[in-house]
């Protein structure tokens, strides 16, 4: 099984993952980098380990979990697990180890001459990760609402409402937004350091974020796909062409 090159992806990988995601050939719902971003980072701060054969699937269908990427080759397949391991690789140690230094990946436009960051969707992205286990978080969302509020605002329907009165109702608008945005990053690191402090011993998996994700989930050619097809892997990602 070959390792996965370690370290955070640069900003042209990030971009070419983003560019596959998006891309027109077979992902209709796919998400884009930023809501990846927030849906690994509840993934991996939760009360308990989400293995990749569970949470996978949702970055290719964010609605239903039922597409599969077409990818072109096998090369291609292992490049983009690779690069989504090695994201959640890195979302998972910087949590673990360096929380002071997490940061989540939003992003950004220009509005009257100021940058302005996009949270919306990895807010949703957040939101599609707790929803992986919801009766597990429901009992610390009840009991700490202040830390879910920003994240819910931006992350539901009900709370784009809310949202679009709360902003509105201030003179500049845009500082009022950027004043929710600077409190996701916090929120998020309190929730992980609330688990992780709870979590029971868990076997060591790449879906474990006390510990870092040392290799790519390669299957057997008569194992289940890691692309969430159902398929062997001899049958789908494992097979000399594409068979999607």
């Amino acid at each position: 099984m070959r390792p996965i090159k370690s370290g955070p992806l640069t900003n042209l990988e990030i971009e070419e993952l983003d560019t596959f995601l998006l891309s027109d050939d077979g992902l209709e719902n796919a998400m884009d980098v930023s809501s990846l971003d927030g849906f690994l980072c509840a993934v991996l701060s939760g009360p308990n380990v989400i293995m990749p054969s569970k949470w996978i699937p949702w970055v290719w269908d964010s609605t239903e979990a039922n597409q599969s990427p077409e990818f072109t080759s096998e090369k291609q397949a292992q490049r983009i697990l690779d690069l989504l391991m090695r994201h959640a690789n890195d979302i998972a140690v910087t949590l673990t180890q360096f929380p002071q230094y997490y940061e989540p990946l939003f992003l950004e436009r220009d509005h009257k001459g100021r940058t302005v960051s996009i949270v919306d969707e990895w807010c949703c992205g957040y939101v599609k990760g707790i929803a992986l286990d919801p009766s597990g978080w429901k009992p610390f969302i009840e009991e700490h609402p202040d830390w879910f509020e920003v994240i819910h605002l931006y992350g539901t329907e009900s709370g784009w409402d809310r949202l679009k009165e709360s902003v509105e109702a201030y003179q500049d608008a845009d500082a009022r937004h950027q004043g929710f945005v600077e409190l996701i990053a916090p929120a998020a690191r309190n929730i992980h350091a609330y688990w992780l402090a709870r979590r029971a011993p868990a076997p060591d998996t790449i879906g474990d974020t006390r510990r870092p994700i040392h290799k790519v989930p390669v299957p057997g050619r008569n194992d289940r796909c890691p692309c969430g097809s159902g398929k062997k892997f001899k049958h789908c990602h494992g097979a000399p062409k594409l068979l999607h």
